[in-house]
């Protein structure tokens, strides 16, 4: 039994896979029959493991956002900094994280506004929102951020910029240097909160 749920699980990565590369491929677009020749597998398998097309969209993106909780969001990513020193490293692994994933300009592009793609979404922002609040309640606790702010609307704030403006970015047929993206990013971020920011390690900003 135990050699079948493994089996069943690389089957499930390999399709997962492969239903990111047809996306990418073309656009925000995929058909589960090119898919299924890409893994060399039937059609039935894919709707045994997902369900529908809907579904295989669903966990797609549902994959794109656990990857990015699992090596951005969701780790602290300098143990024992200051506030500002450990957000800004975390946003620079955000862009370099969407930069580095050929997946991410689909996914905050045309497949943002598909239907099956929606609640997924939508459980993935409301959770992130709920631990950015949480974040800066922290930065609030060790007096690196006013007391009068308030940590929800703010980290909504935060979060919805910094998704709009690397959608904006990836979708450019040359984007910017991804150093002086992550250097803008931090000064938004900084600003929304009203943290003094550390001090600028980048290039100067970029401009269209």
């Amino acid at each position: 039994m135990a050699r079948v749920s493994v089996r069943g699980s690389a089957t499930r990565r390999r399709l997962l896979e492969a239903a990111a590369a047809e996306l990418v491929a073309g656009g925000g677009t995929a058909e589960v029959a090119a898919i299924a020749v890409r893994v060399g597998v039937s059609v039935g398998l894919i709707y045994r493991h997902f369900g529908s097309k809907a579904g295989l969209l669903a966990a797609v993106v549902g994959d794109f956002y656990d990857r990015l909780d699992a090596g951005v969001l969701n780790v602290d990513p300098a143990p024992g900094s200051d506030w500002a020193t450990r957000e800004r490293i975390r946003v620079e692994r955000d862009v370099a994280f969407h930069y580095a994933e050929p997946l991410a300009p689909v996914v905050l592009g045309r497949l943002s506004r598909e239907p099956e793609v929606a609640a997924v979404e939508a459980r993935w922002i409301a959770r992130e929102i709920e631990l950015a609040a949480r974040n800066l309640e922290r930065g609030q606790c060790s007096g690196e951020i006013p007391a009068d702010l308030d940590p929800g609307l703010a980290g909504a704030m935060v979060l919805g910029g910094i998704r709009q403006a690397l959608g904006a970015v990836l979708s450019r047929a040359a984007p910017p240097p991804q150093a002086l993206v992550a250097e803008e990013l931090w000064r938004f971020v900084a600003a929304a909160v009203r943290c003094v920011p550390a001090a600028p390690r980048g290039e100067t900003a970029w401009r269209s």
